[in-house]
């Protein structure tokens, strides 16, 4: 019955053509919704930027959400919002200083100069030392991964480089040979 009431109460509201509510529709303004200019859009591109690609069978769900949360870090701390900050310049500046050069220049003009690079990135856990003289050798370890490469290149022709590379883990060691070129 009240079902009935309340059908009949509709339908002698929408005949009268008079709306109840003393609302006059033409003094009413339009209701504007804000566009949000503020909050960034998250793209394809960003999502890219913090899942790896590069997922094996046998990975770990521990170790994925090790490596996603790892780039999320690094995706925020490289921004240029925190690069600008206090703590972004504290930590540029510990980099810088844990980085040193070695250069022993070469003996004759005809002679070959060394330089030894060394650079410890630490809230990325890596270390690196890179070699340039007789041949370009660079080493670097990666502590979080407990990885190592080690990459020797050494130009064969005007316009290729002879490279070897070697990739080892606690758990496999890869070694490659390989040509490059430049044109």
């Amino acid at each position: 019955m009240g079902y009935l009431v309340s059908f009949i109460f509709l339908v002698i509201t929408c005949l009268a053509g008079k709306c109840m509510a003393g609302v006059s529709l033409q003094n009413t303004k339009p209701l504007v919704i804000p566009v949000d200019n503020v909050t960034p859009k998250i793209t394809k591109d960003d999502v890219a930027k913090v899942i790896p690609t590069d997922i094996s069978k046998d990975e770990t769900t521990g170790n994925m959400m090790g490596r996603i949360a790892d780039r999320s870090f690094n995706l925020w701390f490289n921004s240029d919002t925190i690069q600008e900050s206090l703590l972004g310049r504290v930590v540029q500046e510990t980099q810088e200083t844990l980085k040193t050069d070695v250069v022993v220049p070469a003996s004759s003009k005809q002679g070959t100069s060394h330089k030894f690079s060394f650079r410890v990135e630490a809230f990325q856990t890596l270390a690196k030392m890179e070699y340039k003289g007789w041949m370009n050798a660079a080493i670097n370890y990666n502590a979080r991964a407990a990885e190592t490469d080690v990459e020797i290149k050494e130009k064969v022709f005007t316009d290729k480089s002879l490279i070897l590379s070697h990739k080892g883990t606690s758990k496999q060691g890869l070694s490659m040979i390989g040509l490059a070129w430049q044109w």
